[in-house]
């Protein structure tokens, strides 16, 4: 067969191959050319290979605890500097396991609380969980005790289930319904605690939880009903609660998690997909149509076992008499 014999297609194919040779000899060339170009792309590969190492190695355990301070209209002398904390979001699992909660605690007890909340999602999606993370949650101290809620991840676990794996770590289990507490301690001006005498007539501090509500009902008023007179809290995992809140039900904050803060945050803020799409209710104290909420970036990750610029958090509220 002579040379223009040779199929087409042949030619064809043995012209591409060269022209690519080509390219890429010249690729080669132009890039050995070019130290600062191979540097930076070392540079920029290692500071991406640090990144994904602080995000999933150091800020999830990177604890940080905030204090907050809520003036509290009709709250009364004696629970003037009441001390709350709130821990949300656990999500026990390979980021958030035994040895990091066991942290938590220690940190949330030299805190020296009055109360103790929970506002919910104490796993993810393995409700076999619910009871060692419990247990280990049992070791908080507070003087007036353990309240907690369900978030949208507990609802693997039926509701009576729940109650009782609470009950059996002396942590009390809200859904729709209140407490009133009467406190252990009265605080001075330093912000130290000691025993009330309880001849010493007391207004109760009311502390009402709601369910959940995306997997539950958030009833707030049902929360309420048959409450005492005295300054209400409103524990609910979700945040977007405080639109639903009437107005006149004199609550006076509002704690809860759900968003992690949005977990991620590139240039400080904040991604919408990882914060339940909403733009108002993402973390820290917002002012809601009847009641401010405080929402906490919580102490664990789901889904996405890293964060970034948005550290674990315990919060400590604490309550004062405006002056």
């Amino acid at each position: 067969m002579n040379e223009s014999s040779r199929p087409i297609s042949s030619s064809w194919r043995q012209g591409w191959r060269a022209a690519a040779y080509r390219i890429a000899s010249r690729v080669k060339v132009h890039v050995a050319g070019k130290p600062h170009l191979r540097r930076h792309a070392g540079r920029a590969l290692k500071g991406l290979g640090a990144g994904v190492a602080y995000a999933t190695l150091v800020e999830p355990r990177w604890i940080e605890t905030t204090h907050i301070e809520i003036d509290v209209r009709g709250l009364p002398e004696e629970l003037d500097g009441y001390r709350i904390v709130q821990l949300t979001d656990v999500h026990f699992n390979m980021v958030s396991g035994r040895r990091f909660l066991e942290r938590i605690v220690e940190k949330s007890n030299a805190l020296d609380a009055d109360l103790c909340v929970l506002t919910g999602d104490f796993v993810t999606h393995d409700a076999s969980k619910l009871s060692e993370c419990l247990g280990i949650l049992s070791e908080l101290r507070a003087a007036d005790g353990l309240i907690a809620t369900r978030g949208n991840h507990d609802y693997e676990t039926p509701l009576e289930r729940m109650r009782g794996l609470c009950e059996e770590n002396g942590i009390q289990l809200l859904e729709n319904e209140h407490a009133a507490i009467l406190a252990n301690r009265h605080r001075n001006s330093n912000g130290n605690g000691f025993p009330h005498h309880h001849a010493r007539v007391q207004t109760p501090l009311v502390v009402g939880g709601v369910g959940d509500m995306w997997e539950g009902i958030a009833d707030v008023s049902a929360a309420f009903e048959g409450a005492p007179r005295g300054p209400r809290i409103l524990l609910s995992h979700n945040p977007q609660v405080a639109e639903v809140v009437p107005a006149g039900m004199e609550v006076v904050l509002q704690l809860s998690g759900h968003t992690h803060g949005g977990q991620i945050r590139p240039f400080n803020r904040p991604l919408r997909i990882l914060s339940d799409g909403t733009e108002k209710y993402i973390s820290g104290l917002v002012k809601g149509p009847h009641v401010p909420v405080y929402i906490s970036r919580g102490v664990g990750t789901s889904a996405l076992y890293f964060r970034w610029n948005c550290r674990p958090e315990i919060v400590l509220a604490t309550l004062h008499v405006p002056r």
